[in-house]
């Protein structure tokens, strides 16, 4: 084989390699994030739950607000769990009618409504950001879900 080729071989070979073990770092490394946010979503999960059993689900709520005012800033991971908590708190709190407050949110008309609704009560409450309004996606699933009804 002339040198040529040898180097060409080695090079591919080297890139191969690198491939490889850049391969092997990065499923190493979205492994242990995976699992560092499935145990962080776990504890809001808990938390929500817990707290849900002392609360109404209008409580509920306005304690999910007032955690997202403290920390606004709108990331994946704060939104899902802002999200994981309101909804667990929601399934344990006591119905006290805020499903009759929600706008419903099935067809595409009724979509941008509740769109628009709950802007305006991020407003309502201080909450200029983009994802305060998402907040309000958890009620619409509990809602939808007919868990908010009094029983």
């Amino acid at each position: 084989m002339s040198g040529s080729k040898r180097n060409v071989w080695l090079i591919v070979g080297l890139m191969l390699g690198l491939v490889a073990l850049g391969s092997w770092i990065g499923v190493r490394w979205i492994k242990r994030a995976f699992t560092g946010v499935m145990a962080e979503g776990r504890q809001y999960y808990d938390e929500g739950t817990r707290l849900g059993r002392s609360l109404t689900a209008t409580a509920c709520l306005d304690t999910a607000f007032a955690r997202h005012a403290r920390a606004p800033n709108g990331s994946m991971g704060q939104q899902i769990t802002e999200g994981v908590f309101l909804e667990a708190c929601l399934r344990t709190g006591a119905p006290d009618g805020l499903c009759d407050t929600i706008p419903p949110a099935g067809s595409l008309t009724e979509v941008m409504k509740f769109s628009l609704w709950s802007v305006e009560q991020c407003r309502a409450r201080g909450l200029t950001d983009r994802s305060c309004p998402r907040l309000f996606q958890a009620v619409s699933n509990h809602c939808r879900r007919g868990m908010g009804q009094r029983g």
